[in-house]
C-alpha cells in the first residue's frame, strides 16, 4: 500500500496532521517529516512514540536540500499523496517540486490566514521579506492538485483546483468515543484537564517588531493600551511562540498551558468536557492567524482585529484580513467581527462589548484621536520607510552574494576538473616511465 507523506514546520501543522492521520487516513501507512526548529523539536520523540506515523523524520534546516536527495526520492517513490502547508521551508518546497515532477498529488493544507488567500499572501510575503523569493524557491501553485481547509467557503480567491473540507467534527467525535485517540492527542501536545482556560477575553500577540513592521516601542504602547482597557476583567495573554517584545509591561502567557498550542487547548475543551473551563467571549489581536482558527474551531464571541489600527503606525496594512473579516461575518452570523480603524472606533466597539457582556471595561485607558501621540506615528512611519530601504539593499546584496557563490562553485568545478586531468596525466606518465 502506498503511503501518505506529511511535511510539518509548526505546531499547527502537526495538529492538522494528527487530525487527518486519524480520520481521513486511518489504517494507511503515513510518514511525518518534521522541520527542526526550537518550536517543533519538543514534539519529535513524542510523535515517534505515539504510533500514529510509521516514520517520523527530522529535517535539518542547515543541511542542503541535496543532502536529502535519496530520502526524498525514496519516500516520493512510494507516496500516494503529499500534504504540505506553507512556502516558508525551502526543503519542503524542493520536496513539493520533486513530487509534482514525478506525478505525486500535492495537497495544500489548512495553515490559517495564508491558505484562505494563498496567491495574494504568497506575493505579499515574497515582496515584503528581503529573503522571501530565496526561501520560497521551488514553491509553485501549479503543483497544488487540491486544497484542504476547515472552511472552504472562506477561500477568498479562485482556487484553480478542487477544494475539500477537513472534517474536524469527525476528529472530535472520535476522541470522545475512543479513549486511546484522546490520550494520544493529549500526549502529543502535553495537555491535561488542569489546563482548562478560564478567562473573559484573550489577547493574541504578534511579533511585528521582529518582522520590522513596527518599532518595539510602538508595539509595546499598542499592547499596553489594550491590556489596560481589559484590566477590569480576566484577560488571558497568549504570546506568540516566535518572539516576545522585551519592552512589554505585561509579560503574557498568564494562564495554565499558555505555552501549548492555542488550537490544541481549544480542542481539549471540546474533547474533554471537564477541561472546557470558562472560555473567552472576546478575542483580540493586531493580526493573528489564531483569530481565524479560533472562529473555525467554533468558538463564539466577539473578534476584534486591530490590523487597521496598527496601520496608523506602520504604514502597512494586511488587506486580506479586511476581506476575511467580511467573509467571516457572512459565514458565522452568530459571531461578531470588527476591524476598528482608530481608537475612537475601538472605544465604541469595546463599549458595545461591555454592555453585551456586563463588563466594566476601562475605556478611559485608551488614547483618543485628539491626544494620539504624534511621536509614535512619526517613529512608526519613519521606521517602516527605513525598513523598506534596508530590505531593498539587503535583497540586492543577497542576489549579488548568490551570483558570486555561483561563480565560485563554477570555478571550483573547473579547478576540480583540472586537478583530475593533472592526476590522470601524472598516472599516465608514471606508467610510461615505469614501462
Amino acid at each position: 500500500m502506498r503511503s501518505v507523506l506529511f511535511t510539518c514546520g509548526t505546531e499547527y501543522h502537526l495538529l492538522m496532521t494528527l487530525i487527518l492521520s486519524t480520520t481521513a487516513y486511518t489504517g494507511r501507512p503515513k510518514t511525518l517529516l518534521l522541520y527542526d526548529t526550537p518550536r517543533t523539536r519538543p514534539y519529535l520523540e513524542r510523535a515517534r512514540a505515539l504510533g500514529v506515523w510509521d516514520e517520523v523524520i527530522l529535517i535539518e534546516p542547515a543541511a542542503s536540500a541535496e543532502a536529502y536527495e535519496a530520502l526524498f526520492a525514496e519516500h516520493l517513490g512510494r507516496a500516494e499523496v503529499l500534504h504540505t502547508f506553507t512556502w516558508w521551508f525551502p526543503h519542503f518546497n524542493t520536496l513539493m517540486a520533486r513530487g509534482h515532477a514525478v506525478g505525486v498529488p500535492v495537497i495544500l493544507t489548512d495553515e490559517g490566514l495564508l491558505t484562505y488567500s494563498p496567491r495574494r499572501r504568497f506575493a505579499d510575503w515574497v515582496a515584503r521579506k528581503h529573503d522571501g523569493a530565496f526561501l520560497a524557491r521551488d514553491f509553485a501553485f501549479e503543483a497544488v492538485s487540491e486544497i484542504w481547509l476547515l472552511e472552504p467557503a472562506l477561500l477568498l480567491e479562485p482556487p484553480g483546483c478542487p477544494v475539500r473540507k477537513i472534517d474536524l467534527g469527525a476528529f472530535v467525535a472520535a476522541c470522545r468515543t475512543e479513549a486511546g485517540l484522546a490520550e494520544r492527542f493529549r500526549r502529543l501536545f502535553d495537555l491535561s484537564p488542569a489546563m482548562a482556560l478560564k478567562a473573559e477575553a484573550v489577547l493574541f500577540r504578534q511579533y511585528f517588531p521582529l518582522l520590522e513592521v513596527l518599532p518595539p516601542e510602538v508595539d509595546a504602547w499598542l499592547d499596553g493600551a489594550v491590556c489596560a482597557a481589559f484590566r477590569p476583567v480576566r484577560l488571558a495573554i497568549k504570546n506568540h511562540p516566535a518572539w516576545v517584545n522585551p519592552r512589554l509591561s505585561e509579560v503574557g502567557n498568564n494562564f495554565a498551558g499558555a505555552d501549548r498550542p492555542w488550537e490544541a487547548l481549544l480542542l481539549l475543551g471540546q474533547i474533554t468536557p471537564e477541561a472546557a473551563g470558562s472560555l473567552p467571549r472576546a478575542y483580540i489581536s493586531l493580526t493573528s492567524s489564531a483569530m481565524l482558527k479560533t472562529a473555525l474551531l467554533g468558538m463564539e464571541g466577539t473578534y476584534l482585529f486591530l490590523h487597521r489600527l496598527m496601520a496608523r503606525y506602520a504604514d502597512w496594512q494586511d488587506t486580506t484580513v479586511d476581506d476575511l473579516v467580511e467573509r467571516l461575518r457572512l459565514i458565522f452570523p452568530q459571531m461578531r467581527f470588527s476591524a476598528p480603524a482608530d481608537w475612537d472606533e475601538l472605544r465604541a466597539d469595546l463599549a458595545d462589548l461591555g454592555r453585551r457582556e456586563g463588563w466594566a471595561l476601562d475605556l478611559d485607558a485608551l488614547p483618543t484621536a485628539a491626544d494620539e501621540p504624534v511621536l509614535w506615528r512619526g517613529i512608526g512611519l519613519t521606521y517602516w520607510r527605513e525598513h523598506c530601504e534596508q530590505a531593498r539593499r539587503l535583497q540586492a546584496l543577497e542576489q549579488e552574494v548568490r551570483h558570486l557563490r555561483l561563480q565560485v562553485e563554477q570555478k571550483e568545478a573547473v579547478l576540480r576538473e583540472v586537478i583530475r586531468l593533472m592526476n590522470l596525466t601524472a598516472d599516465i606518465l608514471r606508467k610510461e616511465v615505469g614501462e
